[in-house]
């Protein structure tokens, strides 16, 4: 599976190169502000889909960078909503790990196990988190939520290399800096709008 992800992203991102480009440098300009990252972000991933869509499902709509502003206008508010939870839940689980390590009481160091298993949990529900709220946009967030928990649970070697995978791409970007950083968040938004649809589409196998 997890070849199959890379090979269709890696296809599909040079194929759309000139889109992916734009709707990068879209993303960088509306998330100048910090607050509106969320947002971008929402845009961008909805872009993302549009293009996915055409170029997989071979759908009569034409897509292109404009589809950002679309996504941004449809999206930015459950985008933004999804963004600073996601935000809260990693500060206190970051402060809850802390408060348990630097405990003298050994029964209390050994709760951070379980916190820390939560905080691997949250980084695996980033890769599905905004492709499945563009995929599912009448969904409640706890739905979403739950379906992002569930495809962690249910592909956890899947998910692994992924975030390995998505780490080692942003760790590159940053070394290499300059322009590369114009397709870095282009390029994680087609992996894991992909990912996602490989998934799905190992489900629906499955129930064959």
């Amino acid at each position: 599976m997890i070849w199959t992800a890379i090979r269709i992203s890696i296809r599909l991102f040079y194929h759309r190169i000139g889109t992916f480009l734009i709707g990068n440098i879209y993303w960088v300009l509306v998330s100048i502000p910090i607050v509106t990252i969320p947002a971008a972000t929402g845009a961008l991933f909805y872009m993302v889909q549009r293009v996915v869509s055409e170029e997989e499902d071979n759908t009569p709509e034409w897509s292109g960078h404009k589809d950002f502003w679309v996504g941004l206008r449809l999206h930015w508010l459950r985008s933004t909503v999804v963004g600073f939870l996601d935000l809260a839940a990693l500060i206190v689980l970051l402060v809850t790990l802390q408060f348990y390590l630097t405990r003298t009481e050994e029964y209390l160091r050994w709760l951070a196990g379980p916190v820390l298993i939560f905080l691997v949990m949250w980084m695996g529900m980033q890769l599905f988190l905004f492709a499945l709220l563009i995929q599912f946009p009448d969904e409640s967030l706890v739905q979403l939520a739950k379906r992002a928990v569930l495809m962690v649970l249910g592909y956890p070697l899947y998910c692994l290399l992924l975030v390995v995978l998505l780490i080692a791409l942003l760790a590159a970007s940053i070394a290499l800096a300059g322009p590369v950083l114009f397709l870095t968040f282009s390029l994680t938004a087609v992996v894991q709008t992909i990912a996602l649809r490989v998934i799905r589409f190992e489900q629906l196998e499955n129930k064959k």
